[in-house]
């Protein structure tokens, strides 16, 4: 259910009708929704209607609750709200893994979209996001001076929260070292020739 808390005026300033930046609002989380959980990012992680599913569930996430949310208290809501999401994806589809990872794209791309920030606060939440885990952002990790003890990567179905910590801690330490907050991380380790820090020829 989503929050009673109304938008602020900033977004979509061209529009001074209050209704319809609340649908612009929701019709843009819904394409936020569709692009974070795209056939390559869901594939072989579950049955026919997983990725519908996935998409309705962030399509319909309570972004002026999350917004909200303490820092402090944000581990504790982002358990909650994946162990939400895991009972809303259909029998076999039913992984803790890929419903952290779907829900933290999502929120990462949330706080990448201008109109979402304008909206609602999210600013304090930066340090607090976690990076989406994939097989790209753990070797990633464990090439870092702070990941030489990290587990070797095995699927993202198979990832539990334990192990999902050690990453996130390992993120959290190795970005803290570069100068930027750990979600940021992604944008190194995806396909990524070049990373801040580092020379070049």
């Amino acid at each position: 259910m989503r929050s009673e808390s109304k938008p602020r005026d900033v977004p979509f300033p061209q529009c001074a009708d209050r209704h319809v930046k609340n649908v612009l609002l929701q019709l843009l989380q819904r394409r936020v929704a569709s692009i974070a959980v795209g056939p390559s990012t869901a594939r072989r992680m579950g049955p026919a209607g997983t990725i519908r599913a996935a998409r309705s569930f962030l399509a319909n996430l309570d972004l002026p609750g999350l917004s909200s949310v303490a820092a402090a208290d944000y581990p504790c809501f982002l358990d909650h709200i994946t162990d939400d999401f895991v009972r809303a994806l259909p029998h076999g589809a039913r992984f803790w893994g890929s419903a952290r990872k779907f829900l933290n794209i999502f929120l990462r791309d949330v706080f990448y979209t201008r109109q979402f920030c304008e909206a609602w606060p999210f600013s304090h939440l930066e340090a607090a996001l976690e990076v989406p885990l994939d097989s790209h952002v753990a070797l990633g990790l464990g090439s870092e001076p702070e990941g030489k003890l990290l587990p070797g990567w095995q699927t993202i179905i198979g990832l539990k929260a334990p192990v999902s910590a050690r990453f996130q801690n390992v993120a959290a330490a190795v970005a803290q070292r570069r100068g930027f907050a750990r979600v940021h991380l992604d944008l190194l380790y995806w396909r990524s020739e070049t990373r801040p820090n580092e020379k070049t020829d």
